[in-house]
């Protein structure tokens, strides 16, 4: 059973996993998104500390790079900052009753800015390795 049909299966097999878990990673972005803007007015005693931006700055890259870990396609290993940013964005509207979890104010700029940064200079990164290995694979 070395023919075409068999092959083929192979390669789904083999690629069915890695896209299992990109869409975890996907799913594990939007949760992460939603915690950090709940723990974002956390103060510690009268400094307000915006721990959801700090914890961004962190996992953001993290999921990136696992990301990135699995496919050499940049658009798949930015789909959980994709993920992440879409969801911090529809944090900013009003829900039902009008209450809104992220607020206009300096910790909003600052969870933006930690969250997409670090992992975007990650995804250069990525993008920087992909382009060598493509140039490497023509050779």
């Amino acid at each position: 059973m070395t023919g075409p049909e068999h092959t083929s299966h192979a390669r789904r097999e083999v690629q069915l996993p890695a896209v299992v878990e990109v869409v975890a990673l996907v799913a594990l972005a939007v949760l992460v998104a939603v915690l950090e803007v709940l723990f974002l007015p956390v103060h510690l005693g009268t400094l307000s500390v915006p721990v959801g931006a700090i914890a961004a700055a962190v996992t953001n890259p993290v999921l990136v790079a696992a990301a990135g870990e699995r496919t050499t396609r940049t658009t798949v290993a930015a789909a959980p900052l994709g993920a992440w940013v879409l969801t911090v964005l529809l944090l900013t509207f009003p829900g039902p009753g009008g209450d809104v979890l992220l607020l206009n104010d300096w910790r909003a700029l600052v969870l933006l800015v930690l969250g997409v940064v670090p992992a975007a200079l990650l995804l250069g990164r990525h993008v920087g390795r992909a382009a060598v290995q493509r140039a490497q694979s023509t050779r």
